[in-house]
């Protein structure tokens, strides 16, 4: 039988919150940002409730920590090339894929600072990412342009129910167009 820590100087931190943090993405992948609770990470792990508030204080800390795991699961290894369209056909499947989380995120960035820091940085990541994709076939002056442009429709594009099918070939119209 396992001991038990006397107290929380005898768990290794790192440890315990990325255990925490594992919890919240199975959690969240699962359920959704309405699933994702103290209590229910903390009955996962047959923790006490005040534990899991221990190394993560408010749920949206907890909702960014894990939500930041899935992102980069989810979005940090895009398919190698630079075909730009399988690129981009890849990146909008996976943001469909995860569009409820990330309206979860857009609303909770209006209430709270470290949910408005992970979706800017977010942000930031996929710009830079389509800035260096798209810089070889868009000349300098107008590429700043064309990347907003694609990120905006893109945005649009995730909020209206459309099949993959048109979704596609209304991101392909606009790539075309705009390269």
């Amino acid at each position: 039988m396992p001991t038990m820590p006397r107290n929380r100087q005898d768990v290794d931190r790192e440890a315990k919150v990325a255990e925490i943090r594992e919890a919240a993405v199975r959690i969240l992948r699962d359920g959704g940002h309405p699933a994702l609770s103290h209590s229910a990470v903390a009955k996962e792990l047959g923790l006490a409730r005040t534990a899991v508030y221990w190394y993560f204080p408010a749920k949206d800390d907890l909702f960014v920590a894990a939500l930041a795991e899935v992102y980069a699961a989810d979005l940090g290894t895009p398919p190698a090339g630079d075909d730009v369209m399988a690129r981009l056909r890849w990146a909008v499947e996976r943001l469909t894929a995860l569009q409820p989380l990330t309206h979860a995120l857009h609303e909770r960035a209006r209430h709270s600072e470290a949910a408005a820091r992970l979706e800017a940085a977010l942000q930031e990541s996929m710009c830079s990412r389509l800035r260096a994709l798209l810089s070889p076939r868009v000349p300098a002056e107008r590429l700043d342009r064309v990347t907003t442009t694609i990120i905006v429709f893109v945005e649009g594009l995730l909020t209206q129910p459309r099949t993959t099918s048109d979704r596609l070939d209304l991101l392909e119209f606009l790539v075309t167009e705009l390269t």
